[in-house]
């Protein structure tokens, strides 16, 4: 422990006395990038090809916003690593606590603690963020990573490599979010809905409302669901949302559109009609085996009188999920294990194999099930 602490107060020292100004450089640009500097140059002039250094993360910006990216490194001794970041135009951000902004070049971050690689096939990363300015249409992200020989001794042994240099490109003023297209398909006992867009601005996401047409009442809309939006993009994106348990009746369904100041718009809306089941069927639950909580599923042709009940191997019944007059449709029933265990029935469900068994009129059911703890 007294070891590393050595070589790791060595490595900073070095790395604050490369930035002093008292170290000889090849060349008068401050940093390490290609943006700033020739690299890690108070390790090694030689650039080194086997060590992989690139950035991920938005390849598209509004101008203020902040996009959030990883810089990866992998090759070389990978034993431990540094890196450096800048941004021609935008202003580099903080995420840690162990990198930071030399003043003579503040559109650079260095890390300046070494991170250990767990070993030297790995690759590891560094967390920064990156706010676009309105100074051009397209940035550009430079990087440089260090693979070093963990001696605290910068030398000949260690090797840097720059990466690709990463694009982004600048929004100025603000981009509908583009829908593309929006429908509903029936797929077998339930209504599927998919919608595209082309680009996207400040989407906090999408909330699904259906109405289901009737010559009683007046159209009331209903929020059964919400996924989440993409910010801002110019990237093509699609959604998707399933809407079960329906019964007979032909249902209408918009999209609310929020942004995240609170602003939204609305879809045209989509129909489709939802026919009765041509049948009683009872499912296999999902999933199964379970812990907790499986789901059983079962389909009604007409109205009718049903009972669904649970028991052991022995043929004991051991609950009744449902007893009642229903409407023609499709139900789902949640059979938790907790819930049953909590309202006090004796002896507590242990692992092993139950059934479920469906009754509507003459028609009957049974499907095995699998509890496992």
């Amino acid at each position: 422990m007294k070891t590393n602490l050595v070589l790791l107060a060595l490595f900073v020292s070095f790395v604050a006395f490369s930035y002093s100004g008292l170290f000889d450089r090849p060349t008068e640009l401050l940093g390490g990038t290609e943006l700033n500097g020739a690299g890690c140059v108070c390790h090694t002039v030689v650039r080194d090809t086997s060590v992989k250094v690139w950035i991920e993360g938005p390849d598209t910006l509004m101008v203020g916003q902040t996009g959030i990216y990883h810089m990866y490194l992998a090759g070389g001794p990978a034993q431990a690593g540094g890196y450096n970041v800048a941004g021609r135009f935008g202003t580099m951000v903080l995420t840690d606590s162990f990198s930071f902004w030399d003043y003579r070049s503040p559109n650079e971050l260095t890390q300046a603690f070494p991170l250990v690689f767990p070993s030297t096939s790995d690759t590891i990363y560094w967390e920064f963020g990156y706010t676009a300015s309105d100074s051009s249409s397209i940035d550009t992200l430079y990087s440089c990573g260090l693979s070093i020989v963990y001696d605290g001794i910068p030398d000949s042994l260690d090797r840097w490599n720059f990466g690709p240099k990463f694009p982004v490109t600048i929004i100025h003023g603000s981009i509908p979010v583009e829908l593309v297209s929006f429908n509903a398909t029936l797929k077998n006992d339930f209504i599927e809905l998919n919608w595209i867009t082309a680009t996207e601005t400040n989407n906090r996401g999408f909330e699904i409302q259906r109405s289901q047409k009737s010559i009683v009442k007046s159209q009331e809309w209903k929020s059964i669901g919400f996924i989440h939006g993409n910010g801002t993009t110019t990237e093509t994106n699609h959604y998707s949302f399933r809407d079960e348990n329906l019964g007979r009746g032909e249902y209408i369904y918009r999209l609310k559109q929020i942004d995240f100041d609170g602003s939204f718009t609305f879809s045209k809306e989509v129909e489709v009609y939802m026919p009765s089941p041509s049948g009683f069927t009872l499912h296999q639950n999902y999933p199964n085996p379970f812990n907790p909580t499986t789901s059983i599923l079962y389909s009604l042709s007409s109205n009718q009188i049903v009972q669904l009940k649970v028991y052991d191997v022995l043929g004991n019944e051991l609950a009744t999920l449902v007893n009642e007059y229903q409407n023609a449709g499709n139900y789902k029933i949640e059979f938790n294990i907790n819930q049953f265990n909590k309202n006090g029935l004796r002896p507590e469900l242990k692992s092993g194999i139950y059934f479920y068994r469906l009754q509507v009129g003459d028609f009957n059911d049974t499907k095995k099930m699998v509890f496992l703890k």
